[in-house]
């Protein structure tokens, strides 16, 4: 397993920056001055926490905000961008690890292998002053610019090119806009089985390929039922004044980690909904996207919590807790404050009843080279088209597996460790429904359907800690798995 590496491009956050926090770009710079090489540094910005490999950190800095603990615990828990552009907010707390050998969410992690340290992103804070509605307090813009503030993003006044995300401050003193977004909340109850939105975008920044564009919502799982899936996807594309229909273009998929701090609005946030295209179409300066999107729980048990979702507004305006990325980096948009999992975290991971894959960047066993020991479980293998629609080496993934049912096990034999574990259930011809435990942590309920296509999702993380060497998996009722994964936990 690598050991020195970046958090990859998908779900990472911005950076902390000590007692006076520094700008974004500074952080980047920071970042980027740690390792040999980095991709694609605009988007996103951040700096890390280097821990010796294996080992508990020292005491955590409470005034930097980034403990030298390590782990997704030992780090700064601060504030980041409102929901509404000027809601309030508040300074971010700190809690660095603990002296010594730490204890859980405090100290190091296991780190990688060698011996190498392993950097983990901590969360941006940004002041109070960035989110009281008015501009001042060395703002140059109403809540952004300015040497403590996120850079302005749309059409606010700038005195310097740093004050603005494009790094272009006009002749009439406004920052020029990469884009222009419009969000209309179409579903605004408090309790939803469906949250839904629409996006109106125009693009302004230089030529690139549609599939470069990735749009997130952010949110809180909040325990609904499995899988999480966006679906019912609407868009529109009008390059050279020509509306298109790509609505069969849009790819979605859902991400989460674990919980992350709060941030100035009190909110935590653990999840993200992805928008992006499969079209090489080019988007040019002037070309407008229409996008209606919503996702949906495994069933109706349990509502989303749109209170709790740091993407949601019930206005209709432009909307910063929309984050939007091109092929330059951010183009719009301020990200939450989330625990999130650097490269070296990755532990192990297996394709059951398959061969070797590498998904998402990552390498994936084959079942024949991990250690497995099965109890019934029987294999499976389905054609069935997948909803919603993936990549094809996870489509790959999806197409074997095991199915568990009640009275069943797989035993996957591990190092010891403490560990987050994510696990890729899918559904067959029977919408079997089921909930699996890995080991003591037991996963959120899943729903199978193959209504449109075979629903999948990936759940997790659950926190697993090995101490026999083994990890058991068991299920109440029955379940269809594909693919498991780990990745090393704070000590």
């Amino acid at each position: 397993m690598p050991g020195r590496k970046f958090a990859r491009r998908l779900g990472e956050s911005p950076g902390n920056a000590p007692s006076k926090r520094r700008r974004p770009e500074l952080l980047c710079a920071l970042a980027c001055a740690l390792a040999l090489s980095v991709s694609n540094c605009r988007f996103p910005d951040y700096t890390f926490v280097d821990t010796p490999a294996g080992s508990g950190g020292g005491a955590g800095t409470a005034a930097a905000g980034t403990g030298n603990g390590g782990g997704l615990g030992g780090v700064g828990a601060g504030g980041s961008g409102g929901r509404d552009i000027g809601d309030a907010g508040t300074a971010g707390i700190t809690t660095g690890g603990t002296a010594g050998g730490g204890s859980a969410g405090e100290a190091g992690s296991m780190a990688g292998s060698g011996g190498e340290p392993c950097l983990y992103p901590v969360p941006l804070s940004y002041p109070a002053h960035c989110f009281n509605k008015t501009a001042g307090d060395g703002e140059s813009g109403v809540d952004c610019g300015g040497s403590e503030c996120a850079p302005c993003w749309n059409n606010q006044a700038c005195v310097a090119a740093s004050d603005c995300l494009s790094k272009q401050c006009g002749s009439n003193k406004l920052c020029v806009p990469l884009i222009s977004l419009t969000y209309t909340p179409i579903d605004t109850s408090a309790r939803t089985p469906a949250p839904k939105f629409k996006l109106n975008i125009t693009y302004s920044d230089k030529p690139m390929p549609l599939r470069d564009l990735r749009i997130r919502y952010y949110y809180n799982h909040n325990e609904v039922t499995e899988p999480v899936l966006g679906l019912d996807s609407q868009a529109t594309i009008d390059p050279d004044n020509m509306q298109m229909d790509i609505s069969t273009k849009v790819l979605t998929s859902v991400h989460r980690f674990p919980l992350g701090p709060k941030d100035a609005n009190g909110l935590n946030t653990d999840s993200y909904l992805e928008i992006a295209f499969n079209d090489s179409t080019t988007v040019t300066s002037g070309t407008k996207l229409v996008i209606t999107q919503n996702f949906v729980a495994g069933n109706v048990e349990q509502l989303f919590d749109q209170n709790s979702h740091y993407s949601f507004s019930k206005n209709t305006g432009p909307n910063p807790a929309i984050v939007v990325s091109g092929s330059n980096g951010t183009l719009w948009g301020v990200e939450p404050p989330m625990a999130l999992f650097p490269d070296c975290a990755f532990a192990s991971g297996a394709n059951l009843n398959g061969p070797a894959l590498t998904v998402g960047g990552e390498a994936l066993l084959a079942e024949s080279q991990a250690d497995f020991t099965f109890n019934g479980a029987a294999p499976f293998s389905s054609t069935a088209k997948v909803l919603p629609s993936t990549d094809a080496t996870t489509a790959k993934l999806l197409s074997t597996g095991r199915t568990l049912n009640t009275g069943e096990s797989l035993v996957w034999s591990v190092p010891n460790g403490n560990y987050w574990a994510y696990a890729w259930l899918t559904s067959t011809v029977a919408a079997d429904n089921g909930t699996l435990s890995l080991g003591d942590s037991v996963a959120d309920k899943f729903i199978g359907s193959t209504s449109g296509g075979a629903r999948w999702g990936v759940l997790g993380p659950y926190r697993v800690d090995v101490t026999d060497g083994s990890l058991q998996l068991t299920v109440d009722g029955s379940v269809h798995l594909a693919g498991i994964k780990l990745y090393e936990a704070e000590r």
